[in-house]
């Protein structure tokens, strides 16, 4: 017993790793001052949403104070799901491929220490900040009961779900790690698949929902692996509950226990495929590291596409900032042009195809009701749009994402890189300046990604365009019969009750790209801005994106939830606020009707509203763009220096 009680005692707790990992970095100021923003922005979204949800002011019933805590509560949870998705591979594997690039993994392997105190020191020490990041919040969302709305039940699966996700995310980490593949290129592949994963997994249970499910507001067979999903049927059985017993008692137990406890099939599907990995990577990772293996080796000589790229005649740089057309024109290898531009063919098959299906056969996949068949007095015009319009919503909030965090991983090695390999040591002795530098990067990071950035706002011109020739055509399917919204004695989250009204509406407004594009070009130009400036304080890539996806993120978090119910809510403020967001800004010009305060009633005055939104956030970004290059050019020499290690 004392035998098994030592030997349980090194594997976790006295792991020398796990010793080092977290004694060495609760040293750091920056572990606290991460955690005291994350629970005062948890403080912020809690406060505007009981203020927006109607809970605080007002009348003071303790219905609505109920309804706004659960509202507020359900959004706080699964913002921390995905900031866990987010955030978990790119802290956990870039501090693992920090490690190897220093050759610390590789002593790690002459050590006594054995295969399964390597993988757990390594996955427990990094695991260990991101739970205490969660629990962190617990406080917070113990104090939420009050309000009355929220189940104990629900705060534990909230937490058990981003604890399972991030114990998966960290898994899949150290693998990757192990397998020699922990790279840069690997974790931001990583994320951006993960993100990838979140919208078109939810995007595609929407639909199966809303089109084949023959039950309005049960859960369907992808729930139990998307960790929103799992969330939602957990904390909101009122609208999405898995199917009864009695519905499943046909099906083998393993369909049941699958179909019927979504979360509890989640969990035993990311626990079990976690330790599996682990088990893997204790059996190998000692193999592994004794070098490649032949058909490694193999895929390194038949890949090394990079080398082979760079060699290409002379260029003319012309009369332009050479930082700006070095950041442009250089960038990327064969591999790199392959993956930008197969993204933007993806996302335009994928409309060709939404369309296609949508104008061949308006009736296709209709909604049906609680009964199994097709609803009797639904048009066959608004049984397309059901699904058009949610689908060509996650479309683009897909490509905005992979797009943000292209730009943020670009720019928080923009500087970082050049200073690991010493090319920004001998920029320094040119006479090019610290703010010819730094905007040049600027300039030539948003030049680059602009042929990415005009995917979405082509996409969105495509169905613009369509609707426009449809409705000179009389097409059905290019207009929507849309109902009036009324918001007498309404508050709260979500979209208004509705009329009997009806008025015909385009599919998408003509103006729909072009503030899409005024929005998101300035966006994408501060998330460069603000990786710049993280690239340019740290001093690895890695330890910049990091704080570049926390600030985007919970920016984009914040402004999301609370701005799409402001804008259902509060005229023009509204709308501004939801600006500010590139996802809950989609939503909001692709059905501005749905989203927007008045805009049934008042389409001009809406449709002008949305002008403005566009307009203030496309300031605002921009302000911050400058504010932020400004500081960088302040204290360019400072900060170089300091890092360097001179005086």
């Amino acid at each position: 017993m004392q035998a098994l009680y030592s030997w349980l005692w090194r594997l976790v707790p006295g792991n020398p790793q796990v010793v080092r990992i977290v004694q060495g970095a609760s040293r750091r100021n920056q572990h606290a001052i991460v955690r005291i923003s994350y629970l005062a922005i948890l403080i912020a979204v809690v406060f505007i949403g009981l203020v927006g949800g109607g809970g605080l002011g007002g009348s003071g019933d303790l219905g609505d104070l109920a309804q706004a805590g659960a509202q507020t509560f359900r959004v706080v949870a699964m913002g921390q799901v995905i900031l866990v998705c987010l955030i978990a591979p790119i802290f956990m594997a870039g501090a693992i491929a920090s490690e190897q690039s220093g050759k610390t993994y590789a002593i790690l392997l002459t050590t006594p220490l054995s295969n399964l105190q390597i993988v757990l020191g390594s996955l427990i020490g990094r695991l260990f900040f991101i739970l205490a990041l969660l629990f962190s919040g617990l406080p917070l969302f113990a104090v939420m009961l009050i309000f009355g709305g929220v189940p104990v039940k629900s705060i534990f699966i909230a937490f058990a779900v981003a604890a399972l996700t991030a114990l998966f995310v960290g898994a899949v980490a150290v693998l990757l790690s192990v397998m020699r593949a922990g790279g840069r290129k690997a974790v931001f592949v990583f994320v951006i698949s993960i993100a990838a994963y979140l919208v078109v997994v939810g995007a595609l249970d929407m639909i199966v929902l809303r089109q084949i499910n023959s039950a309005p507001g049960r859960t369907t067979v992808l729930t139990p692996v998307h960790p929103l999903l799992v969330l939602e049927a957990s904390i909101n059985r009122a609208n999405y509950a898995p199917p009864g017993p009695e519905s499943l008692a046909a099906y083998p137990w393993l369909v049941r226990f699958y179909l019927g406890q979504p979360f509890a099939a989640f969990a035993t599907l990311t626990a079990g495929s976690s330790l599996a990995m682990i088990l893997f990577c204790s059996l190998w990772v000692r193999r592994i590291g004794a070098g490649d293996s032949r058909l490694a080796l193999w895929f390194k000589e038949k890949l090394r596409l990079a080398e082979s790229a760079r060699r290409h005649s002379a260029r003319s740089v012309g009369n332009g900032n050479p930082v700006a057309w070095r950041e442009a024109n250089t960038r990327g290898n064969l591999g790199g042009f392959i993956a930008r531009y197969g993204f933007i063919l993806a996302g335009l098959v994928a409309l060709g195809v939404m369309l296609y299906y949508y104008h061949s056969d308006p009736g296709w996949a209709p909604k049906l009701g609680a009964d199994g068949k097709p609803l009797a007095t639904q048009s066959k015009t608004n049984a397309s749009t059901d699904w058009f319009r949610p689908a060509l919503t996650a479309l683009l909030i897909t490509e905005i994402a992979v797009i943000t965090l292209v730009a943020l991983y670009m720019a928080a090695g923009s500087v970082s890189k050049e200073r690991e390999d010493g090319t920004l040591d001998i920029m320094l002795t040119t006479p090019i300046t610290p703010r010819y530098y730094i905007w040049g990067k600027l300039r030539g990071l948003v030049r680059f990604l602009s042929i990415m950035i005009a995917l979405p706002v082509v996409s969105l011109a495509i169905v613009s365009a369509y609707s426009l020739v449809g409705g000179m055509l009389d097409w059905n399917q290019a207009t929507v019969m849309q109902q009036a919204r009324s918001y007498s004695n309404y508050s709260g989250f979500g979209p208004s009750p509705v009329s009997a009204t009806t008025t015909p509406t385009p599919l998408v407004y003509l103006e729909a790209p072009l503030l899409l594009l005024i929005m998101l070009l300035p966006f994408i130009a501060t998330c460069v801005a603000i990786g710049m400036n993280a690239s340019l304080r740290a001093k690895g890539v890695l330890g910049a994106i990091v704080p570049s996806v926390a600030i985007v993120g919970l920016g984009a978090l914040v402004f999301g939830f609370c701005g799409l119910a402001a804008a259902d809510t509060i005229p023009l403020i509204g709308p501004v606020l939801n600006a500010f967001s590139p996802a809950t800004n989609v939503v909001m010009l692709v059905d501005p009707h749905e989203w927007v305060d008045g805009f049934t009633d008042e389409p001009v005055i809406g449709r002008a509203s949305l002008f403005i939104a566009a307009l203030c956030a496309a300031a605002g970004y921009a302000t911050i763009v400058w504010a932020v290059i400004s500081a960088m050019v302040r204290g360019f020499d400072h900060t170089v220096r300091k890092l360097s290690g001179t005086k």
